[in-house]
């Protein structure tokens, strides 16, 4: 995933700024459209002279002299979705941490106590409830006003993406109290249950969770760090988009989930992606859509090994496993030796189909079969080389013969192609004024690259530099390189490390934001100023 450096910050730290700030957690994780929010910094800020760097540059970040909270003002043409912060003053930085902007649902703070029926949290109406499971065994519930003929949906945003260490549980409770849906693993093992309403009433929502890493305890779990953010609404909500890519010929989507009428039932213009997701302010949702530059294909039933689709490399398929037993079929042609890659994403897309691939010939023997593409890492990837001539159909089914209008992916059709990664092992560097910095780079060569990559920083200031090193094709620089950073000034802002070979191509640096199992091309670097001299 990249991140694109939306605010530059060159910050001036105070001469009473000692520490770096050490923030590792916020609450509430978002705030909606149009509204100023008091966040709650887990950690400390250490003030003075700690500032914000934010992914989307419309957010304006207010921090008092005093306290570990602050203020974060969203405009109303904020973009929806996922963005990432990062907290820097003179003496170092914080690596990034996740905050959404949400949609127009207003958004509470979960009240306790609210852990029996009695003693419910009622809702106005739908909105997108901040929570915390505080301790072991807590329990939150929420009621909320319904009409019959309504469908109600309820979604949590804990750990899949905000990487809170909480395998939530939900359930929907009818006016009489009996449990009418449960969802435990959905998006990762974050909960979602979207129920018809039968019968008018209050409604209730309860969500419990237990440690995402078991262990020995038999009993809800929960602590300072189990929060959540929970939408509750009986309005606008979506799954997915048809296409979930789109390119600079075809952008636009037509959205697919609950609640959706009017002009949310017609096809959308895609004027703007922040990362892989697209937002309305009007939809309690985000949804996964990239850009591709080649050909997209749309999947549409029949899709079947008697009437396939046809694909072929550099082609990206959008569909869905539409019902159970349901196999969407796809045909290529190949040459003998050709060799074509085939990769899913669904379940990254925080979709449920566990994805099966299968490739025939034209008797409709197996070929060959692949499933996960590695422990836990549900979507698979095929490595195709075709033994004669001929058409071949590759096969896309869920693995345990599920499917639902949900269950939506993408299928990648790629011919191999030789290319360079490469990797840091960290997002944040310091270094104090006067000395040196090395910042090692591993460069992972696939299919035979066989390019002299020059790796340089972009973003230094006057008085802090670092000369371009050279990843040859062979000898010990093929597979690492140091960088050597000279600092001679203070300084505290973003940085980027990129590569580049054959005297046109660009590729960057990125390293591995572990918690939230992502990558980041946006690296930060602070030269600490001598004590004796003020800090610019």
């Amino acid at each position: 995933m990249r991140f694109t450096s939306a605010l530059t910050i060159l910050l001036c730290a105070s001469a009473g700024s000692a520490a770096p700030p050490d923030v590792k957690s916020l609450f509430p994780m978002g705030a909606g459209l149009g509204t100023t929010t008091e966040i709650v910094a887990g950690g400390k800020l250490n003030q003075p002279g700690t500032s914000v760097w934010c992914s989307e540059d419309s957010l304006n970040f207010e921090i008092p002299e005093k306290g570990d909270s602050f203020k974060v003002t969203v405009p109303e043409d904020a973009i929806p979705g996922l963005h990432w912060v990062r907290f820097a003053n003179g003496e170092g930085a914080t690596s990034l941490l996740p905050f959404v902007v949400g949609s127009t649902l207003p958004e509470i703070k979960e009240a306790e106590p609210n852990n029996g029926i009695a003693k419910a949290h009622k809702l106005d109406g739908p909105v997108v409830a901040n929570g915390n499971l505080g301790a072991s065994g807590d329990v939150d519930l929420f009621a909320i006003s319904a009409k019959k003929g309504q469908t109600l949906v309820a979604a949590a945003d804990a750990n899949w993406r905000l990487a809170a260490p909480v395998d939530m549980v939900m359930q929907v409770l009818r006016p009489n109290g009996t449990i009418a849906a449960q969802n435990d693993d959905d998006h990762g093992f974050d909960p979602l249950i979207a129920i018809p309403i039968t019968q008018d009433g209050i409604w209730f929502v309860r969500v419990f969770g237990f440690p995402a890493k078991p262990n020995s305890s038999i009993r809800f779990a929960g602590g300072a760090d189990y929060r959540y953010r929970l939408t509750i609404t009986t309005g606008p909500f979506a799954n997915h988009a048809v296409p979930s890519v789109v390119t600079s010929e075809t952008n636009s989507v037509k959205l697919s989930g609950w609640n959706l009428t009017g002009a949310l039932e017609k096809p959308i213009a895609v004027d703007s992606l922040v990362g892989d997701a697209f937002g309305l302010k009007d939809v309690a949702s985000t949804v996964p859509v990239s850009k591709a530059a080649g050909p997209v294909v749309i999947e549409a039933e029949p899709c079947d090994r008697e009437k396939p689709a046809t694909i072929s490399a550099g082609v990206v398929a959008c569909g869905v496993v539409g019902k159970p037993k349901d196999e969407d079929v796809f045909v290529f042609s190949a040459k003998k030796g050709e060799r074509l890659n085939f990769r899913v994403e669904s379940r990254a897309l925080g979709f449920p189909l566990d994805a099966i691939l299968t490739v025939i010939d034209a008797n409709g023997a197996i070929v060959t079969e692949t499933d996960d593409a590695s422990r836990n890492v549900f979507d698979p990837v095929l490595k195709f080389t075709a033994g004669s001539d001929g058409d071949y159909r590759i096969c896309i089914r869920d693995l345990f013969e599920k499917g639902s209008w949900r269950f939506a992916y993408r299928l990648y059709c790629e011919k191999p192609a030789s290319s360079v990664v490469l990797a840091a092992k960290a997002d944040v560097f310091s270094v104090k004024q006067g000395e040196s910095l090395e910042i090692p780079v591993t460069v992972t060569r696939n299919e035979n690259f066989a390019e002299d990559v020059a790796i340089s920083v972009k973003g230094l200031p006057d008085g802090v530099t670092a000369e371009t090193v050279k990843s040859e094709s062979k000898g010990d620089s093929a597979k690492a390189v140091k960088l050597t950073v000279k600092a001679e000034t203070a300084f505290s802002g973003p940085i980027q490390i990129v590569g580049n070979y054959a005297g046109k191509f660009e590729v960057l640096v990125t390293a591995p934001l572990t918690t939230f199992n992502t990558k980041t091309d946006s690296f930060w670097l602070t030269v600490v100023a001598r004590k004796d001299e003020p800090k610019k």
